[in-house]
């Protein structure tokens, strides 16, 4: 779920959140219908009868939206994907998962679910529309039926555009692990495609300002530079975890006893641990040594330096609920997304009986990443051939008597 989003409750067992941004969608969406669209289709009616009907339209535009994203989460737990919630937000609406397909099949169904609801619920709206409108049904109605068709078919055809984080770029990525026998491979393939695809659209915005003169092209130029970003974005993500191989927390993180008790005093912090230590957070623990959170140069700075002698640490610590813990033998890239949680991108590391052993931070992901990238370049050596007249040993199979 994203930070701050408002929780809405459980569609067949997924969490469904909201962020607060969908209201201002919403609001505008009712707007653009009872001035624009419904006028248009249904003149000579009052005021309060495009707005009504509006906003019951905004609201079943949303709720495709949904049908979109509970798609993608229920072929996900169809497929052993485990899914964390559907969030609506400001450009849509995206599932988030705990896990990844095992298999590319699994990868091409759930990313194909979510165009293909799109679509079948166009055809329903336009159908409803063509149905109604023969039964002598009002055209403001038979208007509002159409247009959700209409912009439900587009939403389907545009999320199919074969570049990530679309779909269609989801579908790429599947074909391409299926080709080339690699989920990371097929992942940064699509994403280079998103780029492209996200400058092309990006690039019809400028044509649609310079050759029709619409202002309109502004919005185009955005979600294409919203795309290209997206995409860059996950290129990045993956060719770090294409670095990262099968590197283990224990591989990359600082160790050391730099921590604190909970009833340290600030000043002892940041005379002791806090000056010493690699990173700008130090673990804190409790009067058991299990991990109480983590203190950070930036709850110290927010404590004026003449309380530091009489401030314990545990009154601007972070929780050991907002920290959060990896152990020593997990893999990296499984615990990237959990590192972006904790502050400073911090995570406090457990031994195999759960004492803090040490940290791992944004610097020694840097580090990993980098050391990755250079043992890729390495050209992959062959031993020499052996000098001119140096004999040599060749097994032959004995022969047949």
């Amino acid at each position: 779920m994203r930070q701050g989003s408002i929780k809405l409750g459980r569609i067949l067992g997924v969490p469904v959140a909201m962020d607060p941004g969908v209201v201002l969608i919403g609001g505008l969406l009712s707007w653009l219908l009872a001035t624009v669209i419904l006028p248009n289709g249904a003149p000579g009616l009052v005021g309060t009868a495009y707005w009504s009907v509006a906003v019951v339209g905004a609201l079943l535009f949303l709720g495709s939206l949904l049908a979109h994203e509970m798609a993608h989460s229920i072929i996900a737990r169809r497929n052993d994907v485990e899914v964390e919630g559907v969030t609506l937000w400001l450009f849509g609406g995206f599932a988030q998962f705990a896990s990844e397909p095992q298999t590319p099949g699994a990868e091409f169904r759930i990313s194909a679910a979510g165009p293909a609801t799109s679509l079948a619920v166009a055809a329903l709206f336009v159908g409803a529309a063509l149905g109604l409108d023969a039964a002598g049904v009002p055209t403001l109605y038979t208007t509002l039926l159409a247009w959700l068709g209409l912009i439900n078919g587009f939403l389907g055809l545009f999320n199919l555009l074969p570049g990530a984080p679309l779909d269609g770029g989801r579908v790429l990525a599947s074909a391409l692990w299926k080709l080339r026998g690699d989920r990371v491979a097929g992942r940064i393939g699509a994403a280079r495609v998103g780029r492209a695809v996200g400058m092309g659209i990006a690039g019809l915005g400028v044509a649609e300002m310079v050759f029709i003169g619409r202002l309109g092209g502004l919005w185009t130029i955005f979600i294409g530079w919203f795309i290209h970003n997206a995409a860059r974005a996950e290129q990045a993500h993956f060719v770090s975890e294409r670095a990262l191989g099968d590197l283990r927390v224990r591989d990359a993180m600082s160790p050391g006893n730099e921590h604190v008790r909970t009833w340290t005093t600030i000043a002892d912090l940041v005379d002791g641990p806090l000056r010493s230590a690699r990173h700008a957070a130090v673990p804190v623990l409790d009067w058991n040594g299990a991990p109480a959170g983590l203190v950070t140069l930036e709850d110290v700075s927010r404590v004026p330096a003449e309380q530091w002698a009489a401030t314990e640490v545990v009154r601007v610590l972070h929780r050991d609920e907002e920290v959060p813990t990896v152990t020593l033998d997990a893999k990296l890239v499984d615990v990237l997304e959990q590192l972006g949680r904790g502050p400073n991108g911090t995570a406090i590391v457990l031994d195999d009986e759960g004492r803090a052993v040490g940290v791992i931070g944004p610097d020694d992901l840097r580090r990993a990443i980098e050391l990755g990238r250079l043992r890729d370049r390495m050209p992959r050596s062959t031993p020499p051939p052996p000098p001119a007249g140096v004999p040599t040993q060749q097994w032959q199979p004995p022969a047949a008597r």
